[in-house]
This record gives structure tokens, C-alpha cells and sequence, in this order.
């Protein structure tokens, strides 16, 4: 399956620093078994209304229950958590 965390920041100046912490983050869900791969895609417009970052993983349904619980997934709410206007999650086939 496929997940997909599409992200809008509060700042989007910042989307450049932050983009090595995020992708340091989701490396790390590649130790969790059933998850297979994981693409960080920063967007290439500057429009206000358009979200600032895509992470997609291939992962199995229990990769993502994993996932999930994981200290990676912790992390990553912790850590940026605050910097994120809105995200939406989506997954599928």
C-alpha cells in the first residue's frame, strides 16, 4: 500500500532547512518491518495555497501499524508537530 503525508507549513521560508531533520526522520522507518520505501517530494511552487512537502512510503498494512507506533512517528510529531499549518493523510493501493 501506499501512504501518502502531505504536508502545509506555517512557514513555508523554512522548507529548505527543515527538509534534511524530515527525511533524517523517515529514514529511520526503513528498520521497521513492512516498510519497503520512502520518498520525501518538496513542492516546487511558491503559491500560498498550495502544501509545501509529500511523503510517500510503500509500506504493508502491518508496516503501518508499525509505523504507527513507532518512536519515528513520535519523532516526528514532537519535532515538527508545531511547524505544520495542516496535513492530510491519505493512503491506498
Amino acid at each position: 500500500m501506499e501512504h501518502y503525508i502531505i504536508v502545509k507549513l506555517k512557514d513555508k521560508s523554512e522548507m529548505k532547512s527543515l527538509l534534511p531533520g524530515i527525511k533524517e526522520i523517515f529514514d529511520k522507518t526503513l528498520s521497521i518491518p513492512g516498510v519497503n520505501k520512502v520518498d520525501i517530494i518538496p513542492s516546487n511552487s511558491e503559491r500560498s495555497n498550495r502544501h509545501d512537502i509529500m511523503i510517500k512510503m510503500d509500506m504493508t498494512p502491518e508496516g503501518l501499524e508499525a509505523y504507527d507506533a513507532s518512536e519515528a512517528h513520535a519523532e516526528w510529531k514532537r519535532v515538527y508537530g508545531d511547524k505544520i499549518e495542516t496535513k492530510t493523510i491519505f493512503d491506498c493501493e
